[in-house]
């Protein structure tokens, strides 16, 4: 892998990370429909700066394709965010790490379901060991007990990745027909429209009191800037460098970043059963997200995260 690929990945996985851990302090404080708004109006002026006058070339195509647009943009931006930071109001930052990397063994799962696309033994044993890692992480090493062990976060990443599996069949069929970069702008404007109510109702509701202060300022301005903005960048670059099944598999290391850095920075405890969890996340996605040949050849050809 070429040095400045490794790099480009490198900050992309950094910047997710921080997008966990930033998130789990910013929902001691914020409301999470609050914080997801707050990010995505960041993010939406961001690539108003960046890519607004690429978007009003392509208002008339973008105007034919809203409908598909809005469908991403609830989705893949509103509410992925929203159920990803409502889960770290009550689950540790590590947990939801691992959960969130089976993103891509789900969405096989679903398009073997739903769409008839055949998966080899490899791909349905990878998500199999996944599926144990996440449930290992879930029950602190008892699987058996599942069902007595699962709370109400990991219900909302349960929601949060049903999101994104979503968003991710929507991609599949739309996304193509749009100019990329240019369809960030109202993508990010409906996300902001589509969480606007949501976060003023969830403030009439809460009783919870907060302010505008320079931590969540701070919050808002890195979620909104580095995971929306920079890490989609550095991935896009990446994407074109070393190929799409590089790229996704790369992204398996989040559980590891996370802990890495939740650890060093935030002197976060991690226990062996996480680890022990994400280690079969980790193997198991890769399984399912590295296509294989003959002779275990790998070759390029599965669609990014």
């Amino acid at each position: 892998m070429p040095i400045h690929a490794f790099g480009y990945l490198l900050v992309v996985i950094l910047l997710f990370a921080g997008n966990l851990l930033v998130g789990k302090l910013a929902t001691d404080s914020l409301p999470p429909l609050t914080l997801a708004l707050g990010r995505m109006l960041v993010a939406f002026l961001a690539v108003l700066a960046c890519f607004g006058h690429a978007a009003w070339r392509q208002r008339h195509h973008l105007r034919e394709q809203v409908k598909a647009l809005a469908v991403m943009a609830v989705t893949g931006m509103a509410l992925f965010n929203a159920t990803l930071y409502s889960a770290l109001q009550t689950s540790e930052a590590a947990n939801v790490a691992v959960l969130e990397s089976l993103i891509p063994a789900v969405t096989a799962l679903m398009m073997a379901l739903f769409f008839r696309e055949r998966l080899g033994g490899i791909k349905w044993l990878g998500i199999l060991l996944s599926a144990l890692g996440a449930s290992w992480v879930v029950t602190q090493g008892e699987p058996w007990v599942i069902l007595q062990r699962l709370q109400i976060g990991d219900a909302y990443v349960g929601g949060a990745i049903a999101s994104w599996v979503l968003y991710s069949l929507a991609a599949r069929q739309w996304l193509g027909r749009v100019p990329f970069y240019a369809s960030l702008v109202p993508m990010t404007g409906m996300a902001v429209l589509f969480l606007l109510p949501l976060a003023v109702l969830e403030n009439i509701l809460s009783d919870v009191s907060w302010q505008l202060d320079g931590g969540a300022i701070g919050a808002m301005l890195y979620l909104g800037l580095g995971p929306s903005l920079v890490a989609l960048l550095c991935y896009n670059r990446a994407l074109l460098l070393v190929g799409p099944s590089r790229t996704a598999t790369s992204l398996n290391l989040l559980p590891v970043a996370t802990m890495a850095l939740g650890y060093g920075v935030l002197g976060l405890p991690v226990s062996i059963h996480q680890l022990t969890g994400a280690f079969m996340v980790i193997v198991g996605v890769s399984m399912v997200t590295l296509n294989f040949r003959r002779r275990h050849t790998l070759y390029q050809g599965n669609d990014a995260l």
